[in-house]
């Protein structure tokens, strides 16, 4: 009897500890986040590099910077100031990150693998990471607006999109790994 028990409680035991890897216990990252606090970031605001600005003429706004996830995810809404002319950056492929585009407002183009979406207010891309994408606007002074989301989010992914915030153009020293 006592070996039947033994089995079972053996048998039992597996679902948990298939599961135990998935859990973190003990994982560092989940341990750095542990002394972080909540908080919130108004439509205005930024925080690039975990810091709140109020920047007045940024073409995008870091709404979850990887600094604040430890490289795990950023976040990112476009401003009316990116999309004043038709087009948009040229196909590209990220090889380590994924990509989310939400539509908050308005309607795009979101090109994924050669094949173009009509996307419109509501609407959700997502792009996986090593797949040729891009996000075209199709009118001028478009009105609407994009929330990026990226994971993994290395904090070079962050600078781009920092620097393409406040100059306006794409770095060209500040490419990410992969890109």
């Amino acid at each position: 009897m006592k070996r039947k028990n033994f089995i079972l409680t053996l048998l039992m035991a597996f679902p948990t500890l298939s599961f135990a890897n998935k859990l973190s216990f003990g994982d560092k990252k989940n341990l750095e986040n542990k002394d972080k606090k909540g908080f919130i970031v108004r439509s205005d605001e930024s925080r690039y590099n975990g810091k709140p600005s109020k920047p007045k003429d940024a073409f995008l706004h870091c709404k979850i910077s990887a600094v604040d996830t430890n490289e795990g995810l950023f976040i990112q809404t476009s401003t009316p100031k990116v999309f004043e002319h038709k087009g948009g950056p040229p196909p590209h492929i990220h090889q380590f990150e994924d990509e989310i585009i939400y539509i908050v407002s308005g309607e795009f183009i979101v090109h994924i693998d050669g094949k173009d979406y009509d996307v419109k207010t509501g609407d959700t891309a997502f792009i996986p990471k090593g797949t040729l994408h891009t996000v075209i606007n199709p009118i001028e002074n478009n009105p609407g607006m994009l929330m990026t989301i990226f994971q993994p989010a290395p904090k070079k992914v962050e600078a781009f999109f920092s620097y393409i915030s406040e100059k306006g153009q794409i770095p060209e020293n500040i490419i990410p790994d992969g890109w």
